[in-house]
């Protein structure tokens, strides 16, 4: 009994192992997905690749309803591993998706896959730079990379703990708003930062922030870069301090002459003279020693002057000329010359000048002031007898940016051809009206500019005019020149021994206080004052010129006899 429950046992196990045995003899392992039977595929943001196995001796097929997962091979017969491809998030939020397997017998199955999006961040790749107190100009900025998956603006604060502020004087970043891109992920961009020069002794710093725009996008810590610069040399009050300053000044202003050996005595340095005790002209004893003139020329920059000239504390007479490119530059003065309370003589040629500051009026003890060769499109409007009661000496000589434009009338409103007005306008309040009325001024030279109408007229008793009076007569010498005081002519430029009118676009006549002015002949007219640009028109197509200007000066000597005898022979070995 016992044999044939045996042989029953066997034979049904032996029924059931052929019922899982297919055709070929290969045993039916049914359809399995490994591992992932029971849980889910996760990635980060970044994406990546997992391997899902397949068990089965079945033909199968995986699909996917989204874009961003892709499985390799997406289909075959039997067992093999199955490659799957999970894309970088677009989003900041998680997203999850199927991934279904099909076999052509078995149920079908899926596998989760879940992807977490990408944190809101700003990450900064450099925490603290530190820059120098000083550089070049084309040099003088940093560049650092910003990751974000936020639009994030630039913010700052100063090292004391301030709130945030819009700028900071000497950092400034031309990108004030930075945008994420189309997706959240992280998107790195590189942000550079202009920073000025450090004139203090101390160490500067201050802390960019980088905030994001919106405020539904917090970040789990503050992004911020931090900035020390570093403190300037220091240029003490005495002659030490003034070779430190000579000597910063002309590394900055990239001087190709002037270059000062600092172990000489600084006064055999070239271009420099300092103060002596003999001086009459000494300000004060303790100026004895100092710096009282200095030159520069044959520079190379693209700004104001360097700050470092205000320590030259006696300084009487400052010149600087011939920059590099000065014709396309368009520098505003800074503040700093106008700390020079001693300053007298100030030269500044064709450097590329554009505008003079508010501060510039201090400068009281003015009494030569050269802007020749400068960008300047008008007089600037500083420029009273109000505010430099002392100056003798003005020359806005060749403030040409254009040089070559010889017809006005082909100008298109807007153009910066440079000192441009009509002297014509705005009737009293004209600016080179204003500058004629200068009575102290011994020297103006506007020559070679682009003014152009007719030279005005002035009457007594109108804007504070003089007639000549019995004493100027006196103070001339006797009856050299009555005929003015007879004739109550205006007294304009009484003192003015030097006027240089000539290379501009005047029209019109000349104006009687011109013709019959006392230093007429000294000014040599027929160079300087008749002489207009050659060829040239003014803005209505009128050819440049004065209507009534003369070859000869007989009615001059007609109305002053004893000037015959002073100037007619330099006329004839003028004529020679």
């Amino acid at each position: 009994m016992k044999n044939i429950i045996k042989i029953t046992f066997s034979f049904i196990a032996a029924i059931v192992a052929f019922a899982c045995t297919d055709k070929d003899g290969i045993a039916d392992v049914g359809f399995s997905l490994g591992v992932y039977e029971d849980r889910a595929i996760e990635m980060n943001a970044a994406g990546g690749k997992d391997i899902v196995f397949v068990e089965t001796n079945e033909s199968w097929v995986a699909t996917t309803n989204v874009p961003w997962i892709t499985i390799s091979p997406a289909n075959g017969v039997g067992s093999m591993s199955c490659e799957v491809i999970v894309d970088s998030a677009l989003e900041n939020t998680d997203r999850e998706a199927q991934i279904r397997f099909k076999p052509n017998a078995s149920a079908e199955k899926s596998v989760k896959v879940k992807q977490y999006g990408f944190e809101k961040m700003i990450l900064p790749k450099d925490t603290v730079i530190t820059i120098e107190y000083s550089a070049n100009k084309d040099e003088r900025f940093f560049e650092t990379e910003i990751t974000s998956n936020v639009d994030f603006k630039v913010e700052y604060d100063y090292a004391s703990g301030e709130e945030s502020v819009s700028v900071i004087p000497w950092l400034e970043c031309k990108k004030k708003q930075i945008a994420k891109g189309e997706t959240a992920r992280p998107n790195t961009v590189k942000l550079r930062f202009d920073w000025r020069m450090n004139t203090a002794p101390e160490e500067r710093k201050a802390k960019i922030k980088f905030v994001p725009v919106n405020d539904a996008d917090k970040l789990d810590k503050e992004a911020f870069l931090s900035i020390v610069q570093k403190p300037a040399v220091k240029i003490e009050d005495n002659r030490a301090g003034d070779s430190i300053a000579l000597l910063v000044i002309n590394e900055l202003l990239n001087c190709w002459s002037g270059v000062w050996d600092a172990s000489e005595n600084l006064q055999y340095w070239q271009g420099v003279k300092l103060w002596e005790k003999t001086d009459t002209a000494l300000p004060c004893p303790e100026a004895v020693g100092r710096v009282r003139s200095v030159a520069y020329a044959y520079l190379n920059t693209q700004e104001s002057l360097p700050p470092q000239v205000k320590h030259l504390k006696y300084l009487e007479s400052f010149s600087v000329a011939t920059n590099v490119n000065e014709d396309i530059l368009r520098i505003d003065l800074g503040p700093e010359i106008c700390e020079l309370q001693y300053l007298k003589n100030l030269h500044i040629f064709s450097y590329g000048l554009s505008s003079l500051p508010e501060e510039f009026k201090n400068l009281k003890k003015l009494e030569v002031l050269d802007l020749s060769s400068n960008n300047f499109t008008e007089i600037p409007e500083i420029l009273t007898p109000e505010n430099f009661p002392n100056l003798k000496s003005l020359s806005l000589n060749n403030s040409r940016i254009t040089q070559s434009a010889k017809d006005l009338s082909k100008i298109t409103k807007g153009d910066s051809i440079g000192l441009y007005l009509k002297s014509s306008v705005d009737g009293k309040d004209n600016p080179l009206r204003k500058l004629l009325l200068w009575e102290k001024l011994e020297e103006l030279d506007i020559s070679n500019c682009y003014i152009e109408g007719s030279l005005p007229d002035f009457k007594v008793g109108e804007d504070g005019v003089k007639a000549y009076a019995q004493t100027d007569v006196d103070a001339w010498g006797k009856d050299t020149i009555q005929y003015l005081a007879d004739n109550e002519m205006p007294r304009i430029l009484p003192n003015c021994t030097s006027l240089k009118l000539n290379l501009n676009f005047f029209t019109g006549d000349l104006p009687d206080w011109l013709r019959y002015h006392p230093y007429l002949l000294e000014w040599i007219p027929e160079i300087l004052i008749y002489n207009q640009y050659e060829k040239g028109k003014d803005s209505s197509g009128k050819a440049v010129g004065f209507g009534n200007a003369t070859t000869t000066f007989d009615y001059y000597y007609e109305a002053f006899p004893k000037m015959r005898a002073k100037y007619e022979l330099k006329d004839e070995i003028y004529n020679e």
